[in-house]
């Protein structure tokens, strides 16, 4: 059932950091980070149908899952949420061995998880799509963001830019919520139709009630009060940032709105490969903004991801 491919571009996500130095847990050493893959398929097994031998495609954070028809999360769709799923890399097939990721010249996985790249897409600029795309673009299909809808997105970095083009291309009002005003200029070419300082408690309380949906990014804490209060009666915020210490979220600020305060992994492939195809066909094309970086660079290329330099994110 599995596919060889010959990878072409891998994405550095901030989950590589994170896993680095075992900030989610102890890590699987030697580590071989890389989930964000575009490459072409060189091998594949008998059972394999819908791939040929040269076709372009793509590998996300999953390789592996159960797939069986009684699993509550294979058979809807939901792979990622599969008690047996195995990550791309720094987990363990079910014999034991490793799972290695895309900071290398190949990857093997089984064919399910593998997606098509459709024409079009650059794909340097796609590999980061893989993750960081579906990310933000699966909790604004799950809580239906629709044109007219009034869309906060906290934190514009690797996650959050495209979280601004996505949101736009739904149709919503696009709010880009940053603690500085360092990266408005780029959230306006992003999308954004305002750029709000969630430094300015003062400012955010004249702005109380007025968004429907937002989207949090950041994987760090933030004054989740002042933020949570910009929700309408009934709304709901989206946590997809990761941070590496628990959250301190106030139960007042929920409850003066009758709020609710909910988080997103990523898809499965058939949300994957779905958001793929919408980001190749609206206009204009939804590409992450990527900075290229040699293989050889690597550790450059990570040390500037820790450093918050990439602008959003930077593709080996």
């Amino acid at each position: 059932d599995d596919v060889e491919i010959k990878i072409a571009y891998c994405g550095i996500c901030h989950s590589d950091v994170h896993q680095m130095t075992s900030g989610w847990g102890e890590s699987i050493y030697p580590l071989l980070p890389g989930h964000e893959i575009v490459g072409r398929v060189t091998q594949k097994g008998a059972n394999v149908t819908k791939f040929a031998i040269g076709d372009k495609v793509g590998l996300g954070p999953h390789c592996w899952g159960c797939l069986q028809k009684d699993c509550d999360a294979c058979s809807q769709g939901k792979e990622p949420y599969c008690n047996e799923k195995r990550e791309t890399y720094n987990d363990r097939y079910p014999d034991g061995t490793p799972t290695r990721g895309g900071y290398a010249d190949h990857v093997r996985a089984h064919s399910h998880f593998v997606v098509r790249i459709p024409e079009g897409l650059d794909d340097a600029a796609a590999a980061p799509l893989l993750c960081a795309g579906i990310t933000v673009y699966s909790p604004l299909k799950r809580w239906k963001v629709k044109p007219g809808d009034k869309v906060g997105v906290v934190g514009i970095g690797g996650l959050g830019h495209l979280g601004v083009m996505f949101a736009k291309a739904l149709g919503a009002h696009v709010v880009a919520l940053s603690s500085t005003e360092n990266k408005k200029k780029e959230a306006e070419k992003l999308g954004a139709d305002e750029y709000w300082l969630t430094s300015d408690a003062e400012a955010l309380k004249k702005k109380s009630k007025s968004l429907d949906f937002i989207l949090a990014t950041t994987s760090g804490n933030a004054d989740w009060d002042s933020i949570i209060r910009l929700l309408k009666i009934d709304a709901t915020i989206c946590l997809v940032g990761l941070p590496e210490e628990d959250l301190k979220i106030p139960a007042f600020a929920l409850c003066a709105g009758r709020r609710s305060f909910a988080s997103s992994a990523v898809g499965g492939p058939g949300e994957i490969q779905e958001m793929l195809e919408f980001a190749a066909k609206h206009s204009p094309k939804i590409e992450a903004w990527v900075k290229v970086f040699p293989i050889d660079q690597v550790n450059a290329a990570v040390q500037e991801l820790v450093e918050g330099k990439p602008r959003f994110r930077n593709v080996l």
